[in-house]
């Protein structure tokens, strides 16, 4: 998986005058024009898009010497930048972090918010390819945030973009899928042609992580289509490996062999041997699904980098010759044995020339008839394949159009939810673990702020996937509208609200379709936090020990008999966490061992979920939710995930 990938832009055929110019003695001028300093950057780029590393090394490395003052410090930190990403593109972490850190001492000192961010995004990456996912996540967040304050949207898509691949990295597919639809809505906008590939790209592996390979192959053809268009190579071939092992997945080995086969020529023309060692483990896994032992071993060989087992030119040469001359010296063989039986058969027809002449008009008559049988029969099974095909064509294309659909209601859906920046601004040091069990999800988190008072709710609606995801936005629709346009602001009476126009919609059809969930108001005034609960309950840690609060065993939906919601008060320390949940988590089956799993397995209940979020409350937010994630997905092993999951916690201050 690539951590980054850089921007690609078309070949200058200014480069050769612009080198020319720079070698007529420019240089040697004291006084240094900021157009060369411009013309060294653009050069730097361009050559560094081409694949030239060292080469831009050595113009980054040029302009930064001739930028040595006062004058030119802006200047001065692009170069240290650029020598940064160049350094980490060769592996020289230690180098390319001495490089960001020296920019970003100038860009803070000069003020320069935009390089700052860079750094800030720079840092990020090498901190991730590190592991050190809590630095990287820090610089990313400190990158966005200053995208965002200069209204930069480019800056904004990268910080998303490699924020989702840190998650991606985790194992949080979900959450990675989330910024990365936010990278790509920018990018389309903008109309970055090649950062809507890389966004394209990176959907595909997070679809592929969480298990729907189909919708991953469709997001890696469309990022697939431009790396054919900008003559790609590397690009083409790190595609077409996540595609042949998208089809190993599906158990397509024969189509992923060919696929792969095409990826590691593309790996070869780029020179990237890394590639290439990554394309030779699918292959390997490939030919041992195909049961092709030979050519499992020969990729596994080249994976382990054992120089004697991989064919030089010469034993090719050798191995080749010895095979044609088994191959001619056979057929020799085979041609004089044949002239024999031919001589023998002569004489035998001499012989017998009467006899032979009405047998082999029978013979011919006989082929003669098998011949319009199997004619007959080819053309009728030939019509039915025409049919099959087109029934399968028209299905794949049926196939696309749902999962786009399907797709793009997961972004509408994106973008109806809570609103992140007003929780990351009420409650800095939080945490969303949101794995929905289908592309979109009846679970759903949703905040707003009204009367000096922030609300959070989290609910499970009736059903999953699509019908889910209809009731999650009826619910959203009803809650919104009696906060923020009926006026009502105490808990117990929103859920009350919402019950009474979820009765006077879906309820005329006898439907008691609702919701399960929490509501919880922070009244910034007085500190106090209320909350409503309809069959779900808050989880208040506090001291090292867990509280479940209470909780109204009724769900918010039509009822024989309508009982009032009770409004109940959280009694809070600072530091305290609080943890909001759906049932997806406590009721996935699953357990310790594959034994346990295997008959089914058990629920994971709720008071192994609520012992679980007590031993995790000390570690921080990000490290919590991956604690969560890696215990669900070891507890659930290879069964289906039953029920979308929602998790957000909080630490109160």
């Amino acid at each position: 998986m690539l951590v980054f990938k850089p921007r690609r832009c078309k070949r200058s055929f200014a480069l050769l005058a612009i080198l020319i110019y720079l070698g007529t003695g420019i240089l040697a001028q004291k006084r240094v024009d900021s157009l060369l300093l411009q013309t060294l950057l653009k050069t730097g780029e361009a050559t560094y898009r081409r694949g030239a590393l060292d080469s831009a090394i050595q113009i980054f490395q040029k302009g930064l010497t001739l930028s040595d003052d006062s004058l030119n410090e802006t200047f001065r930190c692009e170069f240290l930048i650029k020598l940064g990403t160049m350094n980490r593109e060769k592996g020289i972490y230690n180098v390319a972090s001495q490089f960001l850190y020296e920019a970003l001492k100038i860009a803070d000192a000069r003020r320069l918010e935009k390089l700052k961010g860079d750094c800030y995004n720079g840092i990020a990456i090498i901190a991730s390819i590190q592991k050190e996912s809590d630095k990287a996540l820090e610089y990313y967040k400190l990158s966005l945030a200053i995208s965002q304050k200069l209204n930069s949207p480019s800056g904004q898509a990268s910080a998303y973009n490699n924020m989702g691949i840190l998650y991606m990295d985790h194992g949080l597919n979900t959450a990675a899928l989330r910024y990365f639809l936010k990278a790509l809505n920018i990018n389309s906008k903008l109309d970055d042609v090649y950062s809507v590939a890389i966004n394209n790209e990176n959907i595909g592996l997070a679809y592929s992580g969480m298990g729907n390979n189909p919708l991953a192959l469709i997001y890696y053809d469309r990022a697939l289509r431009t790396w054919y268009s900008f003559s790609d190579n590397l690009s083409v071939a790190i595609n077409l490996g996540y595609i042949g092992n998208a089809l190993i997945r599906q158990k397509k080995e024969g189509i992923a062999i060919d696929t792969l086969q095409k990826a590691y020529l593309y790996a070869t023309k780029a020179n990237s041997q890394n590639t290439r060692k990554d394309i030779a483990r699918y292959l390997a896994e490939a030919y041992e699904l195909k049961k092709d032992y030979k050519h499992a071993l020969y990729f596994t060989k080249i994976i382990g980098g054992l120089n004697d087992s991989i064919l030089n030119d010469e034993k090719i040469k050798e191995i080749t010759k010895i095979q044609l001359n088994y191959s001619f010296n056979k057929l020799k063989t085979q041609d004089s044995v044949r002239y024999q039986m031919d001589v023998k058969m002569r004489e035998e027809q001499l012989k017998t020339e009467k006899n032979y002449k009405y047998i082999v008009s029978v013979v011919l008559l006989a082929i003669l008839g098998l011949l319009v049988f199997v004619y007959k029969n080819y053309t009728q099974k030939r019509k039915a394949n025409v049919l099959i095909t087109e029934q399968k064509n028209l299905l794949e294309q049926k196939q696309h159009e749902i999962l786009d659909s399907i797709t793009y209601a997961n972004q509408i859906q994106e973008a109806i939810l809570s609103n992140r920046e007003i929780l990351d601004r009420e409650f800095p040091d939080n945490f969303i673990l949101f794995k929905p069990k289908d592309i979109v999800s009846g679970d759903f988190y949703w905040s707003t702020e009204q009367n000096n008072r922030f609300y959070l709710a989290v609910c499970d609606s009736t059903g999953h996937g699509v019908p889910g995801a209809f009731m999650s936005l009826l619910n959203m629709s009803f809650l919104s509208e009696a906060i923020n346009e009926k006026g009502l602001y105490s808990p117990d009476e929103v859920f009350s609200y919402v019950r009474g126009r979820l009765e006077a919609t879906i309820g005329k059809s006898g439907s008691q379709d609702g919701m399960d969930g929490i509501l919880l108001c922070f009244d910034r005034n007085t500190k106090q936090i209320s909350y409503a609960a309809a069959n779900n309950a808050p989880v208040l840690i506090s001291g090292g020990q867990w509280r479940e609060q209470l909780k109204d065993k009724i769900p918010v939906g039509k009822m024989e008999k309508n009982e009032n919601f009770h409004l109940y008060t959280l009694n809070w320390q600072p530091g305290d966490m609080l943890y909001l949940y759906t049932d997806g988590y406590a009721d996935q089956f699953g357990g310790d061992t594959e034994r346990d799993r295997l008959n089914g397995g058990k629920k994971f209940k709720y008071k192994r979920l609520n012992q679980l979020l007590q031993e995790i409350s000390s570690l921080p937010l990000y490290s919590q939710m991956g604690a969560l994630n890696k215990q669900f997905e070891n507890w659930r092993g290879d069964l289906e995930q039953i029920d979308d999951i929602c998790i957000i916690g909080i630490q109160l201050t």
